[in-house]
């Protein structure tokens, strides 16, 4: 529905709200330029809207964003423990055994391997200077 809306020219864009912010602010003077001010007071109305603070009708009709707080925002706490390198490795292996993530037919055999680029085949040689680089 919101969608729908605002393909239809009911709710206007993310992009249209924000310039009817900045033309209607205070401190505009109808010379292009955001100001420090008006910067921040426009990050702060996002920050706002997508905590669910600020309900704005024009952008999101009749959809509200359900407030976030710290109290609910993870339903499990994060820990912090490091990942070890064993573990990282792992997860790199696994993401380069996906057949849409490369075109190598096996897997890295270690993570330098995999960070160098040997897992997809060669990486492009170093530019030796800069009149090589062709623009």
């Amino acid at each position: 529905e919101l969608i729908e809306k605002r393909a239809s020219g009911e709710l206007v864009t993310p992009a249209t709200w924000m310039r009817n912010f900045v033309r209607s602010h205070p401190s505009y003077k109808e010379d292009s330029v955001v100001s420090d001010e008006i910067a921040y007071d426009l990050m702060i109305a996002c920050k706002e809207i997508g905590e669910g603070q600020r309900h704005v009708p024009e952008l999101l009709g009749n959809v509200r964003i359900d407030p976030i707080t710290p109290e609910g925002a993870y339903d499990a706490k994060l820990g912090s423990r490091r990942a070890q390198n064993e573990q990282v490795l792992d997860l790199l292996h696994r993401y380069a055994n996906r057949k849409s993530f490369g075109s190598s037919s096996s897997p890295p055999e270690s993570l330098s391997e995999l960070v160098n680029g040997k897992a997809f085949g060669d990486p492009p040689s170093p530019v030796e200077s800069l009149s090589e680089l062709k623009l």
